[in-house]
């Protein structure tokens, strides 16, 4: 059954934070101190720092725009478990998600856990699905990683400015990009219910 094209998906789920390392503070840092940043981008760090001192999360409205959906993914390359490196732009042609986890979140468990069943079911159809941990100890997400029992590549080391890159300000979060390369939509933290929402929006992707 098809399904009918739609403008691209821009909405930014919300839900819970999973607790986040120290080690990303660098994340959240650059963000205030970029001058490529927007001004949400400070806001957001904020929210996270919030987060990491043990204030209580802010929750972002449910309509909240990413603001990179509809603009070119920025490249990301990054380091495997086996040494190898893995560049996103050489998945052109494929939609691809992108999850950003780190060794020290529990609810990205859960996320990767759901990515492997869509990926699965959808890989057949072009769909690839690629974890980046966002973690500066790199030992942890190695551990991490290797505990996890997907079928999907789990990249344990990148740059420190890949999180900038991507707005990110907090895990798990992940990013679709569809065939051309192009940001489509960002969904923030994890809940059950979000599987329903990831593979309704991958499939509108993955039928244009």
């Amino acid at each position: 059954m098809g399904y009918a094209r739609v403008p691209p998906v821009n909405r930014v789920e919300s839900g819970f934070a999973c607790p986040v390392s120290a080690e990303f503070i660098h994340v959240s840092t650059s963000l205030l101190v970029s001058s490529r940043a927007a001004p949400h981008s400070a806001l957001a760090a904020l929210a996270l720092l919030a987060v990491l001192s043990g204030a209580a999360p802010v929750a972002f409205a449910a309509e909240e725009k990413y603001a990179l959906a509809g603009q070119p993914a920025p490249d990301l390359v990054a380091r495997g478990l086996s040494g190898e490196n893995v560049r996103i732009s050489e998945h052109r042609g494929e939609v691809v998600v992108v999850s950003f986890w780190s060794g020290s979140c529990n609810t990205c468990r859960a996320q990767l856990e759901a990515l492997d069943r869509i990926s699965k079911t959808y890989a057949s159809a072009g769909l690839t699905v690629i974890g980046v941990n966002l973690d500066d100890n790199v030992p942890r997400a190695e551990k991490f990683a290797r505990a996890q029992d997907v079928q999907f590549q789990l990249l344990v080391a990148t740059a420190k400015s890949t999180g900038r890159d991507y707005l990110v300000d907090r895990l798990p979060m992940l990013v679709f990009i569809d065939r051309a390369g192009v940001l489509r939509a960002a969904h923030r933290e994890f809940k059950k219910r979000d599987e329903d929402t990831y593979v309704r929006e991958l499939r509108t992707l993955l039928d244009e």
